[in-house]
């Protein structure tokens, strides 16, 4: 496991951010097999020896990685549930993009999910699972804010959250390269129809 960030030096903290993005970008546009440590490492300008003394292997860089951008999805949802002085369907709105956005990103790694019993695809599904759980929770917190101000109907707050989850999963499994924000719009729209009490925020 790694160690929390509060335990490492300043310099070794930003270097291993600094190879973190560079895994990140690598990883989000290409399937697994095909990003090598060598790249990374010369995207993060750093030697190959210098990135292995941080991630011991390619398959630990990787879900360090995921791990870093799913953990950001939680930090830009939970910021939503802080502005209580915006419209719930806003929030929510704003809640799907940041869906959208990072899960598209992650458009490889969902992929490898399919039939893959590999220890690397179950592994990536155990952090999908646990990291969900934070994302329902956020998607919960406004959906009941939205029902108590009358902005939306009475929904089943376990089960809602979820099936946001899955359809923008499902949508970016499905869609494949066409534009995240054909796929963020038609989420709102079908959403917002099905749940608001007032015109649909565009």
């Amino acid at each position: 496991m790694p160690l929390d960030a509060e335990e490492i030096p300043d310099w070794r903290a930003r270097r291993r951010e600094v190879i973190l993005t560079a895994a990140a970008e690598l990883f989000a546009g290409r399937d697994y097999a095909s990003v090598q440590v060598e790249e990374v490492a010369k995207r993060a300008g750093v030697g190959k020896a210098t990135l292995y003394r941080y991630f011991p292997s390619k398959e630990e860089l990787y879900l360090e990685s995921l791990e870093r951008a799913l953990g950001g999805l939680e930090q830009k949802l939970n910021a939503e549930l802080a502005p209580q002085h915006q419209p719930a369907t806003v929030r929510l709105s704003s809640m799907v993009s940041a869906l959208v956005d990072t899960l598209s990103e992650q458009l490889q790694t969902l992929k490898l999910l399919g039939g893959d019993q590999s220890d690397l695809a179950d592994r990536t599904r155990r952090i999908l699972r646990r990291r969900s759980q934070g994302t329902a929770t956020a998607l919960q917190q406004v959906l009941a804010d939205g029902m108590a101000s009358g902005e939306f109907r009475k929904v089943d707050l376990e089960i809602v959250p979820l099936l946001i989850i899955g359809m923008v999963r499902g949508g970016i499994m499905q869609l494949g390269d066409r534009p995240r924000d054909a796929l963020e719009r038609s989420v709102i729209d079908l959403l917002m129809s099905g749940i608001t009490t007032l015109p649909p925020f565009i």
